[in-house]
């Protein structure tokens, strides 16, 4: 809901707010037992993070669990 309403409050802005999932992620957190390793995770981080002025904004990004288009609906 925070992301929503962020996006809201900069919608007048060149800001982008989205929350991106970097999905399960082979770390010492999970005992390396994840699905994806640090630099998947990462490249999906910075897609969004580094997202054009056209981009979406108050959206929710999960590539490892809805592929595509990758938006979660909440």
């Amino acid at each position: 809901m925070y992301t929503i309403n962020l996006a809201y409050e900069l919608q007048d802005t060149p800001f982008k707010v989205n929350a991106v999932c970097p999905g399960y992620t082979q770390t010492d957190f999970t005992n390396h037992h994840g699905t994806s390793t640090v630099a998947q995770a990462g490249e999906r981080i910075v897609k969004y993070a580094t997202i054009g002025s056209d981009g979406p904004t108050g959206k929710f990004f999960s590539e490892e669990y809805f592929p595509e288009p990758a938006n979660c609906p909440w």
